[in-house]
């Protein structure tokens, strides 16, 4: 082996283990993160006094997801310590080409494993996120929606049933997170970003329809100038935050194309982005879920039940014929009702018959509106 063989061997293995190391130094800050909403999570689904199966349900799908990631992050540092073992470290006989060639087809190997990982954590990540659309499709026949969700579910429990007989045929075939060979591995890593994508964005536009329709239920009673209460903040959030998740899947189902893959290795530097992005991705897929357990089930939070003994918070949205869209219609135009929206809201919750309500009447000319305050949380 001439020597500038092995010069150009050296820099490859240089040239890896720079990117590596940055990647997973981003990794670890980023998972520490992670560990903090984590143990957020457990807090507010573990309390006294707020525990149900439910919750315990939800914290054991978040733990698990958190595990994963863990998994994945060992698996990544793993890696690095492989390849310089295996390269730099070893005393052998055989060409530096060859040592490096072999730590490439096991870091690859190990690559097919965290997909298959990877996988399975966005099917329990979207699971919690239909969890939180059934709390607000959950009334009669709007259940049904659900199947939807869930149809796409199906889709990638299906895909990544296949992706794992992929990984376990193919193994060193894989190539910066996206199967070459043969094609219908390939086509089954995209798919399987796909489904995840269609389940996000079908939950994302179920939330956003009741978000608006409870905000334009929300200016008929109380005036376009009333200001924006604190379960519509929350509701904008969990809007804003599933489109902000919706396109990082779809930037996952660009990058598995393999025509975009041969265009990213070509630049040096967008191969460095998309290293460190690979590295990450994971740890999104576990995050997202976790910020949304927390947002719903914090103390500031008007979506979950006053009642523990109720799996979750069922909101119930008036239809424009009831109550105050059918008084604020009825009611003369010149004298729009207003009542203090602070934190008021125009649903309400689903408890069992005999508890207490929290409901006010608000009169004023002749015009009667039903407000609901938001739910207390159980200390």
């Amino acid at each position: 082996m001439s020597s500038s063989d092995v010069t150009t061997v050296l820099q490859s293995i240089g040239h890896d283990l720079i990117q590596s190391f940055v990647a997973v130094t981003v990794e670890t800050f980023v998972i520490a993160v992670y560990s903090v909403f984590v143990f957020i999570s457990a807090r507010l689904l573990l309390k006294t006094g707020t525990r149900n199966n439910v919750t315990v349900l939800t914290f054991l799908t978040v733990l698990t997801m958190y595990g994963l990631a863990l998994s994945l992050w060992m698996i990544d540092i793993h890696e690095v310590i492989t390849e310089m073992s295996m390269t730099l470290l070893v005393n052998s006989s055989d060409l530096l080409a060859d040592q490096y060639s072999a730590a490439t087809n096991k870091i690859l190997r190990l690559l097919s494993i965290e997909d298959v990982l990877y996988a399975y954590m966005t099917i329990l990540g979207d699971g919690i996120i239909i969890w939180r659309v059934y709390a607000f499709w959950w009334n009669g026949w709007e259940r049904f929606v659900l199947f939807i969700p869930l149809a796409f579910l199906g889709g990638s429990i299906a895909s990544s049933l296949m992706l794992t007989y992929c990984a376990a045929r193919l193994g060193a075939d894989i190539k910066e997170g996206t199967y070459q060979h043969p094609a219908f591995c390939r086509n089954i890593q995209t798919a399987s970003y796909s489904t995840t994508l269609a389940t996000t964005g079908v939950a994302t536009l179920l939330i956003a329809y009741k978000t608006w329709k409870y905000r334009r239920m929300h200016i008929v009673a109380f005036g376009n100038a009333s200001p924006m209460t604190r379960t519509q903040r929350i509701m904008y959030l969990l809007v804003e935050s599933g489109i902000a998740y919706m396109l990082f899947f779809l930037v996952q189902v660009i990058l598995s194309l393999d025509s975009v893959n041969i265009s990213v290795n070509r630049s040096a530097r967008l191969t460095f982005a998309f290293t460190i992005y690979e590295y990450i991705s994971d740890l999104i897929v576990g995050i997202y879920p976790t910020l949304l357990v927390i947002l719903v089930h914090s103390k500031n939070s008007v979506l979950i039940s006053s009642d523990p003994a109720l799996p979750s918070t069922s909101l119930v949205f008036r239809g424009p014929s009831a109550h105050a869209v059918s008084t604020a219609a009825s009611a003369p135009a010149a004298e729009p009702l207003r009542a203090p929206a602070a934190d008021s809201d125009l649903f309400e919750s689903k408890q069992p018959h005999g508890s207490e309500d929290a409901e006010r009447d608000a009169e004023s000319e002749g015009m009667k509106v039903h407000v609901r305050h938001s739910l207390p949380y159980n200390a």
